[in-house]
């Protein structure tokens, strides 16, 4: 898109599954807005072919100016290795542990399990990563079919409550931990919008200036 660049640097952080519409749309207003986005889903990752998957990713939020983190309810395909944090929340890991600027939106449905888990009084590992399904065959056995609960996963809401510092008490003593629902591609929207239109807020939350 032909507009005068500022040269900040967005880095978009969001699983991809069934979500790529939405992300082309963020991208799109952003370029527009003049930001170099960096976003995977796009190809605009800056790439070392020495490097994992996950390093390539993580470098990259070293390299740019400000974070841009949408916390969904799938964790996506980039688990490295077993029980181990996706490429995404590992994104998220490391903008909060350098304090890079961050604006983040959360899934409602995120956002709900959170609530209904401390409400309930119950972990994190109450969430299961399968449902099953029973099924009795002709013969009386009785098969179980395990398939991905793909409603909400409990990693997600494990990044949810690191940026809003859900374990940080009292409440009042929470610094950045805004994290702003939304349910469809009009909310994402209007958020992007209220937050990136003005350059120069922008240039402000990075510089100081």
């Amino acid at each position: 898109m032909n507009v005068e660049r500022n040269h900040i640097r967005v880095f978009v952080s969001s699983t991809v599954y069934e979500f790529e519409t939405e992300l082309s749309r963020v991208f799109a207003q952003l370029d527009g807005y003049g930001y170099d986005v960096c976003m995977s889903k796009e190809g605009t990752v800056p790439i070392d072919s020495r490097l994992s998957n996950l390093v390539n990713c993580v470098n990259a939020v070293d390299e740019c100016h400000i974070f841009f983190g949408i916390i969904r309810p799938l964790i996506g395909t980039g688990v490295l290795e077993r029980e181990g944090r996706s490429i995404t929340a590992q994104e998220f890991d490391r903008a909060i542990e350098i304090g890079m600027p961050r604006l983040v939106l959360a899934d409602y449905r995120v956002e709900f399990a959170h609530k209904f888990l401390k409400l309930m009084g119950q972990d994190l590992d109450a969430i299961p990563d399968f449902k099953e399904k029973r099924k009795e065959k002709k013969d009386g056995v009785i098969e179980i079919e395990k398939k991905l609960n793909l409603l909400v996963h409990g990693e997600c809401v494990d990044v949810y409550r690191k940026v809003i510092q859900d374990d940080v008490m009292p409440p009042v003593d929470r610094i950045g931990n805004w994290a702003q629902p939304f349910k469809d591609i009009d909310d994402i929207s209007r958020f992007v919008e209220a937050q990136f239109q003005d350059v120069e807020r922008i240039k402000k939350r990075i510089y100081g200036k």
